[in-house]
Order: structure tokens, then sequence, then C-alpha cells
């Protein structure tokens, strides 16, 4: 009998698969959103951007997360589909582009913003991929 309740707290402790939760998850008063291309062209597969943000005194840290296989580019005369940056605007203003997947964005005025993120190509002609969300400051 003691081998069968030893079997069966081994069968029920013992195949539970622990799973990790990604770091940006665990930022208190982070958001994820994702956004999806519309485009539906055979030649090229549909690209997602995901963007986790957080609001730290009057700086917003941003993490943008591009699939299937981007590749952050500065910007080059040469279109090339799976390379280019993201454009980063505060209300209408434009804050700055980013060739790189994180980045920080310093010393943002107090008060609540709309913070659009735009996916453009590596010669800066648009994906047509953005995503607008309001922050406070």
């Amino acid at each position: 009998m003691m081998i069968i309740i030893c079997l069966v707290t081994l069968a029920l402790g013992g195949c539970k698969e622990e799973q990790q939760k990604p770091e940006s998850e665990s930022v208190s008063g982070g958001e994820v959103m994702e956004v999806l291309s519309t485009h539906t062209t055979s030649d090229k597969k549909d690209i997602s951007m995901t963007i986790h943000h957080s609001v730290k005194g009057q700086d917003i840290y941003l993490e943008c997360i591009i699939t299937p296989n981007f590749e952050f580019k500065e910007n080059i005369d040469t279109k090339k589909q799976g390379e280019g940056q993201v454009v980063v605007y505060l209300g209408d203003k434009k804050w700055g582009n980013f060739a790189k997947g994180a980045f920080m964005l310093k010393d943002v005025p107090k008060g609540k913003h709309n913070l659009t993120v735009k996916l453009v190509h590596n010669d800066l002609t648009e994906y047509g991929i953005e995503q607008t969300f309001q922050v406070e400051i």
C-alpha cells in the first residue's frame, strides 16, 4: 500500500512542469499590446509586433518584439523585407527612430500622452504596422 501511495505522489508531483514567466511581465504597472500586419501577399509572411512598456518617473521603457525573423537595422537606402526600425511619436511629435528592440524615452513631460510606435523598413518606408496607447507620467 505504501508503494502505491509513493508512486501516485511521484506521478502527480513529478510530472508537473514549471513554466518561466517572461521578465517583462513581472514589472509592476507594465502593459502588453500586440499588433498584426494586415498585409497578406503570398511572397511575404505576416509580421507581428508586440510592445511591452512601463513608466518609471519621467522615463518610459519600451520593448518591441517583432516576429518572425525581424532584424533591427539603421537607415540604409535599400529596402529589405524583415529589416528596419521603429519610429516613436509622443502625441503628434516625432520622438525618435530606434534600431533596437528595447529602449527608453527619457524625461517625458508630465501628463497624459498618446504614444505611437510605427514599424518602418530600413529605408524608412512604413510596413503599415503601428500601435498607439496612452501613458501617464
